[in-house]
């Protein structure tokens, strides 16, 4: 089962030239895996109540082409299914002015009180109807993340209040903030835009963590990103890669 919803681009989704931030579309994507899940039955509320709830493992959005201040939006997600304790979802962001973006991601399953990841309940399973049709050729659970990198550049970004969420750790849409902001204080790069984004989410940043840094290695014109704590290279809060269009 697919499910849709329209919605207009507005001041909070776009950056100074009034595009669509890759930010605002993966909270896009969020939102609408929240509105399934709430529509079959198996909402936040109701996980929580049971001791269980889903963390986003990765996630991955293609844009082919960035749309203005104003202009109508469908966004469409479908789930491809649970592998044990793997949730599969897509998404699909269109217009009457054509494609704007896809996206794909995967969802772990977590028992919060046992502390530990756990298949996906029958009970829970069954709410569903799968589609199989993929964004992607390659799956996103396959990929070979690039891991601890000695990065070229290097960014430092302050964390701010509103950056957290009802959880108490930093949002997942935030770091693709992270992501646009390196990217666009890149000289390098230009005034081109993101194309591909892929990331693995690690770890969390809960309400202790002042700040984080982020830097990048170039790889054949794939920029291959960490996430991680200032004080210590090693803990990794994220990792990935993302091209620029042409």
């Amino acid at each position: 089962m697919k499910l849709e919803n329209v919605r207009k681009i507005d001041f909070f989704d776009i950056d100074p030239d009034q595009t669509l931030r890759v930010e605002a579309m993966a909270r896009f994507f969020q939102e609408m895996a929240t509105l399934h899940s709430i529509k079959v039955g198996a909402g936040p509320d109701i996980l929580f109540s049971r001791g269980v709830t889903w963390f986003l493992n990765r996630l991955e959005i293609e844009v082919f082409r960035y749309p203005l201040l104003g202009e109508k939006l469908k966004i469409t997600t479908w789930s491809r299914g649970f592998r044990h304790h793997m949730g599969l979802r897509e998404y699909c962001i269109d217009s009457e002015k054509g494609l704007v973006a896809k996206g794909s991601s995967v969802w772990i399953f977590f028992d919060f009180k046992k502390k530990k990841i756990i298949k996906v309940p029958a009970d829970i399973e069954s709410l569903y109807q799968f589609d199989p049709e993929k964004g992607f050729e390659d799956e996103l659970a396959s990929w070979k993340t690039c891991g601890k990198l000695e990065p070229e550049k290097e960014l430092t970004i302050s964390l701010r209040y509103g950056d957290f969420d009802v959880n108490g750790h930093v949002n997942n849409t935030i770091y693709l903030g992270f992501i646009e902001t390196l990217f666009h204080k890149t000289p390098a790069l230009g005034n081109k835009r993101l194309r591909d984004v892929k990331i693995r989410f690690s770890r969390e940043i809960n309400r202790s963590v002042e700040s984080v840094r982020i830097g990048y290695k170039n790889v054949d014109g794939h920029y291959q990103f960490n996430i991680y704590d200032p004080n210590d290279g090693n803990r990794l809060y994220a990792d990935g890669e993302f091209t620029a269009m042409a």
